[in-house]
């Protein structure tokens, strides 16, 4: 049983602008205040699920979930540590994969397009490099959601955009 999968369905080709940006800070620096400005870590599928439970209202829903958002207008759903990997592997260099997004947002795309899901929430990496320079790297969120060329996704997924730039910057610190 070798061989490879057969794809069905659609197969669509997509162009996506990839930023990677550096930091003049030290990389210690740059986690701090990344995670500074997405506020808390909160356990995000407890949270929905009791909200379902509820059956809360929309405004009800969107109140909830911006208790939770930091004052970048984003959050942190997961963070993977990538440094004991390159670590065993002899390098010097750190990384940290961060899942981040708005579930109020997130819900503004995917009523239209679930699987605009595929995207949201999106992953942005902080790393170091065997020079010791920090970089912060992510898919431009809205080059992501291009394709699926529907106003609202576009809009939203702008907005997003312009927070995840801002956020970038003031990790950064220029």
């Amino acid at each position: 049983m070798g061989g490879t999968a057969r794809i069905l369905g659609e197969t669509t080709r997509i162009s996506v602008e990839h930023v990677v940006v550096a930091s003049k800070r030290p990389y210690q620096q740059v986690i701090d205040a990344l995670e500074a400005r997405l506020g808390p870590v909160v356990n995000w599928d407890a949270i929905l699920d009791q909200l379902m439970d509820a059956k809360v209202s929309w405004e009800q829903f969107t109140q909830e979930c911006e208790a939770h958002i930091g004052p970048s207008g984003l959050t942190l759903f997961y963070k993977v540590g990538h440094s004991p990997y390159l670590s065993v592997l002899g390098k010097s260099s750190r990384a940290i994969q961060y899942t981040i997004g708005n579930p109020v947002l997130a819900s503004h795309m995917t009523r239209h397009t679930p699987e605009v899901a595929l995207y949201a929430p999106f992953k942005l990496v902080v790393y170091q490099d065997e020079e010791g320079k920090t970089f912060v790297a992510y898919d431009n969120f809205a080059s992501l959601l291009a394709p699926y060329q529907n106003e609202e996704i576009t809009r939203t997924a702008q907005e997003v955009q312009q927070k995840l730039a801002a956020l970038v910057v003031e990790a950064i610190g220029e």
